[in-house]
């Protein structure tokens, strides 16, 4: 049974997607993914858990000249992301499960980035079924999606992917020894809050040093809701992360 969608807006309206109207939608966390990417023309780039397929679609508003791969299992968020994607010949959406990938597959992208779901087990969450499968790991745990990541990559490849701050050492445990150059940005609500979500970028099979960055406070000081001048600019697709720093 197909769902009602939703012609969302990102960008100040540069870039439309359907979404759905009941499940899972894409966030803010996406928006930050994406603006955390930076690539180069002729790239080949995969995101994992593509969902309805809006953080290629926003990564390539910005790098126009690459080849993007989204993987999503859901069989309806795949028709949405290839009806979203679908004027755009450099973007592709493959229905598949990240552990079932081919092994022709591996060590073939420059960047592979996700935005893995962030709870161990449904029980864990409480919101609608039709939201809950893209929130929670099931059966595929971080590690899981960390070491595909890894599969995928190239040798010197970049991988990208943000989660919730207290999974930090897990993913670092995950990269140790196989990945360096790793940078984390903490990304906090509010200046005196505890950080919420993490992005992480690393670089596969060097040794580099890595670096936690400065904090992206994404709400101005008084309890309320409004972005601070960084966070709105991130959002709107002004102002790209510099992971790099």
């Amino acid at each position: 049974m197909r769902v009602l969608n939703q012609d969302v807006r990102f960008y100040k309206g540069a870039v439309r997607a359907d979404q759905p109207a009941n499940g899972y939608r894409a966030g803010n966390d996406a928006l930050l993914l994406a603006a955390s990417i930076r690539a180069k023309p002729g790239q080949k780039c995969l995101e994992l858990g593509t969902g309805s397929g809006v953080v290629p679609l926003l990564v390539n508003h910005k790098w126009p000249d690459l080849e993007l791969i989204g993987i999503e299992k859901n069989n309806e968020m795949v028709r949405l992301a290839r009806e979203n994607t679908k004027s755009h010949d450099n973007i592709a959406i493959v229905e598949s499960d990240i552990l079932e990938l081919p092994k022709s597959w591996h060590l073939q992208y420059d960047q592979v980035f996700a935005n893995p779901p962030f709870f161990d087990d449904f029980g864990a969450v409480r919101m609608s079924p039709a939201k809950a499968p893209s929130f929670v790991n099931d059966d595929v745990g971080l590690e899981d999606w960390i070491a595909v990541m890894l599969k995928m990559l190239k040798p010197r490849g970049i991988g990208t992917l943000i989660a919730r701050a207290d999974s930090l050492e897990k993913i670092c445990h995950s990269l140790y020894g196989k990945a360096g150059r790793l940078r984390t940005l903490p990304i906090h609500s509010y200046a005196d809050a505890p950080a919420k979500r993490v992005l992480v970028q690393f670089r596969k099979g060097v040794k580099s040093e890595s670096t936690i960055l400065p904090p992206l406070v994404m709400h101005d000081d008084g309890g309320n809701d409004r972005f601070s001048a960084q966070a709105e600019k991130i959002l709107c697709g002004e102002l790209p992360i510099d992971m790099n720093a």
